[in-house]
């Protein structure tokens, strides 16, 4: 198994067909960081006409993933808490910005920030990545649909 360059990384990130069905576009991939910025449309509002907090959530798992996975083997969350802060607020979009903050054995430990569009913290999320060895170009594209019996 050979070391895959941050660039076929990054393409394989950016192919994420659940983050591209949210409009979730990934700004930043480099090794344990990630920046995503998800554009908000009706679809991501509930009932109150408010931002869904899963559409939050999906926003800082999806790019946790991209950290996670961007050292070029893949990497499974284990472990996410989220908290919600303040109201997204009239914004035409959210980001999130995930860090990895540390190693211990298989385990990466990250930090998820989502902020509207004028700074303002709205959920932090705290997770556990368990990282494998395999390259995460190893039967790409099927590994998700083996893994869940689809």
């Amino acid at each position: 198994m050979g070391e895959i360059d941050i660039e076929t990384v990054q393409e394989i990130i950016r192919r994420d067909p659940f983050a591209r069905n949210l409009g979730i576009e990934f700004e930043l991939i480099e090794e344990g960081h990630a920046v995503s910025r998800m554009e908000l449309k009706e679809e991501h509002l509930n009932f109150m006409g408010m931002v869904h907090g899963g559409a939050i959530f999906a926003l800082a798992d999806a790019t946790f993933g991209a950290a996670a996975n961007s050292f070029g083997t893949m990497a499974m969350a284990i472990h996410v808490s989220i908290d919600y802060l303040a109201p997204v607020g009239d914004t035409p979009y959210l980001e999130a910005d995930v860090r990895e903050t540390a190693r211990a054995g298989r385990g990466g430990h990250y930090v998820m920030r989502v902020q509207n569009a004028t700074g303002d913290l709205v959920a932090v999320c705290h997770g556990w990545a368990y990282h494998t060895s395999r390259s995460l170009d190893e039967d790409e594209g099927t590994v998700g649909a083996k893994d869940q019996g689809n």
